[in-house]
């Protein structure tokens, strides 16, 4: 097992999938794969890594998408070459890979679990409008596989690892009627205007989502959309060492939502630990970057990334699964090791 709690862990209820074997997979339709176009000049790559259970159930299992927030493009210090595609001999940077412990954690507990690269979109410092509609071309191709097996990711997924091509079939083993999406940063606000009651008509045709978890985000609205989310469930998670203004998320759908929604200010927390790669990258935005370094107290990085974890798992057992077993930890009632929080609830 991983140091991550799983669900069951954190509500003392055995998993069946607890002790699964999680395997890993990547996808990558090129660099320029996605557009915008007359909206927006940029392009971004359609590229993804995905962890799920090696042993894949025979019934349906909900799907999960990860989006990380702006930062470099590229591995270069903020001075070096920039461009995208990167400039020959430099790597992208490895954002999409800071929630693999995430993807360990909830494929563990029986989901598929996608984390999106959103480079090109922040080289051309796309907004979450574009964004938004990143997710919603990954999650078209997702039901087009799922249901039939064809699309642009039929027999694209390699092994992680080795990069060989993998022997994984999707088709007919994910549910595209549970689907859940989270954000980090302004890709917080990507998942709420993805999820957002004017957008529902945007997302792809058989796909329903039930579930949304913000982290850190820069901000409760998008600057270009102010949907506000109310006919789907959605977690709110604060960093108190960041910025107050994504409680606006919350706030929005007070007196208009009858579906279960969290506001959970994590004190002392830090915005950019809950990615890996953040928490120890190369840039000037990297690391700590918050406005109380020197508070005492303050959660380190591995208590944040448990916390988020256990939380996730609390918080999509009951979204996609209808699983009311982690309630304690999503109303705080239940303190995660090393993590103080402050937890609001609606209806």
């Amino acid at each position: 097992m991983n140091r991550f709690l799983t669900a069951g862990a954190a509500t003392g209820k055995g998993s069946g999938n607890a002790l699964a074997a999680v395997a890993v997979a990547e996808y990558h339709l090129g660099d320029k794969a996605f557009t915008d176009r007359p909206d927006w000049p940029g392009y971004s790559e359609m590229k993804a890594v995905v962890h799920y259970p090696r042993r894949l159930a025979k019934e349906k299992i909900p799907l999960i998408v990860l989006l990380h927030g702006q930062n470099n493009a590229c591995y270069v210090p903020d001075d070096g070459p920039s461009g995208w595609p990167c400039p020959k001999g430099v790597k992208p940077y490895p954002s999409y890979h800071g929630y693999d412990y995430l993807g360990r954690a909830l494929a563990q507990d029986g989901f598929v679990v996608v984390s999106l690269s959103a480079n090109g979109i922040n080289h051309f410092m796309g907004v979450a409008e574009q964004r938004a509609k990143l997710i919603n071309q990954h999650l078209g191709m997702w039901q087009k596989l799922t249901s039939s097996g064809s699309g642009p990711l039929a027999g694209k997924f390699t092994e992680a690892v080795t990069g060989r091509q993998a022997d994984v079939d999707f088709r007919g083993r994910v549910d595209m009627t549970r689907v859940g999406l989270m954000g980090h940063s302004v890709g917080a606000q990507a998942v709420m205007v993805t999820a957002g009651d004017d957008n529902r008509g945007k997302v792809p045709a058989g796909v329903r989502i039930r579930g949304v978890v913000t982290l850190a985000s820069a901000g409760g609205r998008s600057p270009d959309d102010e949907s506000i989310v109310s006919r789907t469930s959605f977690a709110v998670v604060s960093s108190e060492c960041w910025r107050e203004g994504d409680r606006e998320f919350f706030d929005n759908a007070r007196g208009r939502t009858k579906l279960p929604a969290f506001f959970v200010r994590v004190a002392r927390a830090n915005h950019n630990f809950f990615n890996t790669a953040w928490t120890t990258g190369p840039g000037s935005v990297d690391k700590d970057d918050t406005g109380c370094p020197q508070t005492p107290n303050r959660p380190t990085a591995a208590q944040q990334q448990n916390f988020a974890a256990t939380y996730l798992t609390a918080y999509y057992r009951l979204a996609l699964k209808d699983d009311k077993g982690g309630m304690p930890v999503l109303t705080g009632a239940r303190r995660i090791a090393g993590v103080d929080t402050k937890v609001d609830k609606l209806p």
